[in-house]
């Protein structure tokens, strides 16, 4: 079983002592005091019977059984509990949680992606994310293969852990994704955050402020400075940005031409779009998919991109 002992310093990656394995499972220690520290890593906390209470900067988190939070690198935390109680936690590298995590949303749920890399790499004073979940068996059962993978030791193993993590987080943010706390936000309030990015999300090709904020009965200025508060953007620059990276995921993996790129993503002018994307990306849309393309070879055989947009 791996074990750390907790300093009041910043624990660096190095702390993971075998250099190939990216995530390691670590049992916290019942009856033990709050010891403030920070990581280099992210710290996936889950409690697995019992009670802990966790800490990050002033903000108090009472876990129960089932529930799980999962906290930044760099955030000053700590955890305590001064009765029986099991709670594990799953040391992950930044590069294997990005994938894992973040990397499930990236492609198709981009907004969400960069809603929760801003809770926990922004300028958020509470850099975690939590989930008051009951317990979950189907969730519970592939954290268990995960950690029986980590015992194991052929050369599979760090594929094998990194795989079932990754299904444990498409897991959690299947079943319990609505249930996210972010930071010292109220759970409703959360509920509210969450439910506005996820409509934002589904809607962005055709969503506009007011119908925003009608839904969730709010002024438009109103939502304007709640997307400005958590997302660092405007209305109108996350439904850009969407925009454009779906644009690029076209390009890259599809034969469609730029006509109907720009049509499908809500853009009745062509120049526009193609302003538009050149702005963000430094080529037009043509041109990214010839030198993209090329890199990724993702483009499928036949008639090539840039003959179809001369058609």
């Amino acid at each position: 079983m791996f074990s750390i002992q907790i300093t009041e310093e910043n624990l660096e990656e190095e702390v993971l002592q075998e250099k190939d394995i990216d995530v390691h499972f670590h049992h916290q220690p019942a009856f033990f005091p709050p010891v403030w520290h920070t990581n280099n890593f992210f710290s996936v906390q889950i409690m697995l019977d019992g009670e802990f209470t966790g800490f990050v900067a002033d903000q108090k988190i009472p876990m129960r059984k089932g529930n799980i939070c999962i906290v930044a690198p760099e955030a000053r935390h700590a955890l305590s509990c001064f009765s029986e109680g099991n709670l594990l936690c799953l040391l992950i590298r930044r590069s294997t949680f990005e994938k894992a995590f973040l990397g499930v949303l990236q492609d198709k749920e981009s907004i969400l992606a960069d809603f929760f890399s801003r809770i926990l790499y922004g300028l958020n004073p509470h850099p975690f994310l939590f989930f008051p979940c009951e317990w979950d068996p189907a969730l519970m059962e592939v954290l268990k293969n995960a950690y029986l993978e980590s015992l194991r030791c052929d050369e599979f193993r760090n594929r094998m852990v990194n795989s079932l993590v990754d299904q444990f987080f498409i897991m959690l943010l299947r079943n319990h994704g609505s249930d996210v706390v972010f930071g010292n936000i109220s759970i409703r309030k959360s509920e509210n955050l969450l439910a506005i990015m996820k409509y934002i999300q589904d809607h962005y090709t055709t969503v506009t402020l007011k119908e925003l904020a009608d839904l969730f009965n709010y002024s438009e200025r109103q939502v304007q400075r709640i997307l400005k508060t958590y997302m660092g953007l405007s209305f109108t620059e996350i439904i850009q940005n969407a925009k454009m990276k779906e644009a690029a995921r076209l390009l890259l993996g599809s034969n469609y031409p730029i006509s109907k790129i720009a049509d499908v993503l809500g853009y009745n002018n062509q120049g526009n779009f193609r302003d538009i994307f050149r702005k963000t990306y430094g080529q037009s849309p043509t041109e990214y998919r010839n030198t993209r393309g090329r890199e990724q070879k993702n483009i499928q055989p036949g008639i090539s991109a840039a003959e179809k947009d001369e058609i």
